[in-house]
C-alpha cells in the first residue's frame, strides 16, 4: 500500500494461515480492495495470524493462547477448549509496545454499572 494513503473500508488485508498437522508451509492471504466477492479458502489450514493495516495485530500464539495488538495496545486472552474466554488482560501503551505517533489514548472501564474513565493519554 502507498503511504499516507487514506484506508477505507474494503481495503486491503493480509491473514496467515499454516497447514494442519504440524506441515509449517504457510500461505498469505491478502484481500482485494477491487473485489469484494471473492473467496480464498484453503482446506487442511489453520488460522495463524491477522493484520489489518498498522494497527490490528492478532495472532494465535498456542492452543487457547490469543495475543493481540491494537495500535500499541496489548490484549492477551486465553479460552477453554470450547473457545470461551478465560482471562483477558489488558495493556497500555509503552507496556510491551509502543505507542503510536499521533495517537490518543484513553480508558473507560465500568464494573457494576459504575464508569472511571482514567485520564486520557495526549499523542505522542
Amino acid at each position: 500500500m502507498r503511504q499516507g494513503r487514506l484506508r477505507r473500508a474494503g481495503s486491503p488485508w493480509r491473514i496467515l494461515v499454516h497447514r494442519a498437522g504440524g506441515d509449517r508451509a504457510a500461505f498469505d492471504v491478502t484481500g482485494d480492495a477491487a473485489d469484494t466477492t471473492a473467496h480464498t479458502v484453503l482446506p487442511g489450514t489453520e488460522f495463524d495470524e491477522l493484520v489489518v493495516g498498522r494497527w490490528i495485530h492478532l495472532e494465535q500464539m498456542d492452543t487457547g493462547v490469543w495475543w493481540c495488538n491494537f495500535a500499541g495496545v496489548t490484549v492477551n486472552v486465553s479460552v477453554d477448549r470450547d473457545g470461551r474466554p478465560k482471562r483477558v488482560d489488558v495493556f497500555g501503551p509503552g507496556d510491551w509496545a509502543e505507542p503510536e505517533k499521533g495517537c490518543a489514548y484513553s480508558v473507560t472501564w465500568s464494573e457494576g454499572g459504575r464508569t472511571e474513565p482514567l485520564a486520557p493519554v495526549a499523542p505522542a
